[in-house]
C-alpha cells in the first residue's frame, strides 16, 4: 500500500477534481483525499513524495499502432530529412550498423520535407544500394518507395496493372519510379521477411518501453492481424505477462476478425441479449477493442478522399471500397455486436461512414454503442451535425497539426482551416478521444496536448486558433476521452476503484502552452510491479 503526495493531483473525478494525495493497493486507488486524512486512515501505508508540480492520469493512446511502432524503431529513421543525400546518408549509416540484414529498411521519409515536395525514386535508392531491396515506408504509412531489386523481387515492371485500391506511380515514359501508394505498397511489402515468435514479443516490448517513458500507459493498436492475428496476439500477452507496463487493447482489421469467425455471430448478439460478442483473451490487461476499416488514404499522399479536388494535385484521393461495399461491412461489424472505427479523413469519406452508419443503426438499433471514425479531419458543418446525431466518438490527433500543417496546406489550402475542429465537436456534443496515430508521427503526448490548445505547428503557423481547447479540456481528451472512445471503464480518472496509473508533470497542466513541460516520473517507476 502506498501514499502518493506531494503535488496537486488533478483527478478528472468529479466528486473531487483537485485532490492532495490518494491511495494505491494492489495497482488501485483506494482513496482520493488530503495527504493529513489519508495518512491517518492508512497508517502503514508506504510515502511517496512526487518531484513535480501536478499529478495526473497517464495518457491513453487510443489509435496507434504498437507493433508496427516496435518494428519501426529497429529500422533507418528517416524523420525530418530534408534532402535526398540526407536520406541517402542515413540509409548508409543503418546499413553500417546492421551489414547482414537482408533488406535496407526506412521508416517516416516525407515528400513534402524534399525539394519541391518531390518524392524520391528508385534510381536514388539505387545509389545506395544496387544488390540489396530498399523498402522506406512513407510517414502517413499510405505509401512507400522501393529500389529497383525491391521491384524486381516483386516483379513490378511497367506491364504491372495498378491495384484496384492503389497507385503504381510512374514516369513520363511509363516506368514505375519506385513509388508505390496505398495497397500497391503491399506488392512489395510481402516479400519482406516479417518477424515471428520472440522478434514479436520484443518489438512489443521495445514498443511498450517506449511508450512508458513518455507517460502513455495505456494504448490501442489500431491494425491488429495486419500479420499473423493468433500470433500478434500471443506476442502481446506474452509481453504483458513478462511485465510490460502499458494496458493494450486490440482493433483487429476487418479481414483477420472476418477469417476468424468473429463477425459470423448473429445480430442478437452483444448488447441486445447482453452477451459479449468479444472473444476472451489471454491476459487481464490485453482487452479487445473496435473492429477496424479503412475508408480512404492520407491527405500527406493526396489518397483521403476528398468531395473537391486537391488545391494542387487533380484528383479527389482514394476510396477503399465502393460506397455500397463498406457499408456493408460497417453493417457486418454493427450485426455482430463489436464496436466499429473506420479511418475516414477526407470529408467524402466521412460522409460516406455516416451514411454506413446511420443504415446500421436504422435497421439494427443499438444504443451506447460508440462507433468510431478514426481521423475525421476534413470536416463541414453537415458531418459535425450527422455526427452528433448518430452519437459517433471522434478520434483525432492533434500532434498532426504540429508536424504536417504545411502538407495540408499544400494539398487543401483554404478548405485546411476546417481541419480537426476541437471546439466546435465538443460544443456540439460529440464525443472526443485523442491519440496519435504513432509511428506515422512521433507520438509524444506533450505535443499533442500543446498542438490541442494553441493549434500551432512547428514553423509557427497557426491554423484556426479558435478551435482550440484549454489545457484541461485538451488533457481530458488523452485520459477521460480516450477511455470513452476505447470503452475502458478501469482508466482514464485517479477516482476510488480505478487503475493507478498516472504521470507526474514539471509544470501545472493550466501551463502546456508556454512551458516546457515533461513527463517527470510515471506510476510505472513509482510503484512496484
Amino acid at each position: 500500500m502506498h501514499l502518493i503526495y506531494g503535488a496537486p493531483v488533478y483527478t478528472f473525478w468529479n466528486e473531487l477534481p483537485i485532490a492532495e494525495a490518494f491511495v494505491v493497493h494492489n495497482g488501485r486507488i483506494l482513496a482520493v483525499g488530503t495527504k493529513d486524512d489519508l495518512a491517518a486512515r492508512y497508517p502503514d501505508a508506504k510515502r511517496i513524495a512526487v518531484d513535480g508540480k501536478a499529478i495526473v492520469p497517464a495518457f491513453n493512446d487510443c489509435h496507434m499502432h504498437i507493433l508496427p511502432l516496435g518494428i519501426d524503431l529497429g529500422k533507418a529513421d528517416l524523420r525530418g530529412c530534408t534532402s535526398v543525400a540526407e536520406i541517402q546518408q542515413r540509409l548508409r549509416q543503418w546499413m553500417d550498423t546492421n551489414p547482414h540484414a537482408e533488406w535496407i529498411l526506412g521508416r517516416a521519409y516525407d515528400q513534402n520535407l524534399l525539394p519541391d515536395g518531390k518524392h524520391l525514386t528508385r534510381h536514388d535508392l539505387d545509389a545506395v544500394s544496387a544488390d540489396k531491396p530498399i523498402f522506406l515506408n512513407h510517414v502517413s504509412k499510405h505509401g512507400a518507395v522501393a529500389n529497383t531489386r525491391a521491384l524486381q523481387m516483386a516483379g513490378i515492371t511497367r506491364d504491372t496493372p495498378d491495384p484496384t485500391d492503389g497507385i503504381i506511380v510512374r514516369d513520363e515514359s511509363g516506368e514505375p519510379t519506385g513509388v508505390l501508394l496505398e495497397s500497391a505498397a503491399t506488392l512489395v511489402a510481402k516479400h519482406i521477411p516479417k518477424p515471428q515468435g520472440a522478434e514479436l514479443v520484443q518489438a512489443v516490448h521495445r514498443a511498450c518501453n517506449d511508450l512508458a517513458r513518455r507517460g502513455i500507459l495505456a494504448a490501442s493498436d489500431a491494425s491488429t492481424g495486419w500479420h499473423d492475428l493468433e500470433a500478434e496476439v500471443n506476442a502481446y500477452a506474452q509481453a504483458l505477462a513478462e511485465g510490460t507496463p502499458v494496458r493494450i487493447t486490440l482493433m483487429p482489421l476487418y479481414g483477420a476478425a472476418q477469417r476468424a469467425g468473429w463477425l459470423d455471430i448473429p445480430e442478437q448478439a452483444g448488447e441486445a441479449t447482453g452477451s459479449s460478442p468479444y472473444p476472451p483473451t489471454p491476459h487481464p490487461e490485453l482487452r479487445w477493442g473496435a473492429i477496424k476499416l479503412f475508408a480512404d488514404g492520407a491527405f500527406t499522399t493526396r489518397t483521403a478522399a476528398l468531395r473537391q479536388s486537391y488545391a494542387d494535385t487533380p484528383t479527389t484521393g482514394v476510396l477503399m471500397y465502393e460506397p455500397e461495399e463498406l457499408i456493408e461491412r460497417i453493417l457486418t461489424v454493427h450485426r455482430a455486436g463489436w464496436q466499429c472505427a473506420v479511418h475516414a479523413i477526407g470529408d467524402r469519406a466521412i460522409e460516406l461512414v455516416l451514411q454506413g452508419y446511420r443504415r446500421a443503426l436504422e435497421t439494427h438499433p443499438r444504443p451506447h454503442h460508440r462507433h468510431r471514425i478514426e481521423h475525421a479531419m476534413l470536416m463541414a458543418d453537415d458531418l459535425l451535425t450527422e455526427m452528433q446525431a448518430l452519437g459517433v466518438v471522434v478520434v483525432p490527433q492533434p500532434e498532426f497539426l504540429w508536424w504536417l500543417t504545411r502538407a495540408y496546406l499544400q494539398g487543401l489550402g483554404e478548405r485546411a482551416v476546417w481541419l480537426m475542429p476541437f471546439r466546435s465537436w465538443l460544443r456540439a456534443g460529440v464525443p472526443m478521444g485523442f491519440s496519435s496515430d504513432q509511428p506515422v508521427v512521433p507520438g509524444d503526448p506533450i505535443i499533442g496536448w500543446r498542438a490541442a490548445v494553441t493549434r500551432t505547428s512547428r514553423d509557427g503557423t497557426c491554423l484556426n486558433p479558435e478551435e482550440g481547447l484549454d489545457p484541461l479540456t485538451a488533457l481530458q481528451m488523452f485520459t477521460v476521452g480516450a477511455a470513452y472512445a476505447t470503452g475502458d471503464d478501469e482508466i482514464g480518472t485517479l477516482a476510488p476503484g480505478k487503475q493507478a496509473r498516472f504521470v507526474v508533470l514539471s509544470h501545472p497542466p493550466e501551463h502546456i502552452a508556454d512551458a516546457d513541460m515533461q513527463v517527470v516520473a510515471t506510476s510505472a517507476e513509482l510503484l512496484p510491479a
